[in-house]
């Protein structure tokens, strides 16, 4: 009987960890589909922005992450360059960004937040 109960747990496994591979074969890694990024939004104009950060993602391994990415920040009209080799984004803002800000939009989309840096612009 538990031989049984082993063997159906292990099916279970093996049934889910096939589906979760073949929706990232059919999506992308990161869900984002096979085509073009469709949204076209309107990059904030750098040189009036005040604020720059240097935000390390983990888990952003293609273009169409850091396109992502980039898109949640563009919605709310913060400007943002994403490199998904170097594993990070650089945010170019009017005003201040909270950490809490860009921890919940980066984590809000799948990916984790290592680290948040300032910089002098």
């Amino acid at each position: 009987m538990i031989t049984a109960i082993i063997i159906v747990a292990l099916a279970a496994a093996c049934f889910f960890a096939v589906r979760s591979y073949m929706k990232k074969v059919s999506h992308g890694c990161c869900g984002a589909g096979g085509g073009e990024i469709e949204e076209e939004l309107k990059k904030p104009d750098i040189s009036e922005c005040k604020y720059k950060y240097t935000v390390k993602i983990g888990g952003m391994s293609c273009k169409k992450c850091a396109a992502r990415i980039e898109n949640a920040f563009l919605r709310q009209g913060i400007a943002a360059e994403a490199d998904n080799v170097r594993g990070e984004a650089i945010l170019y803002s009017k005003e201040q960004i909270s950490d809490f800000t860009i921890r919940s939009t980066i984590i809000g989309l799948g990916y984790t937040v290592e680290r948040i840096e300032e910089n002098e612009l």
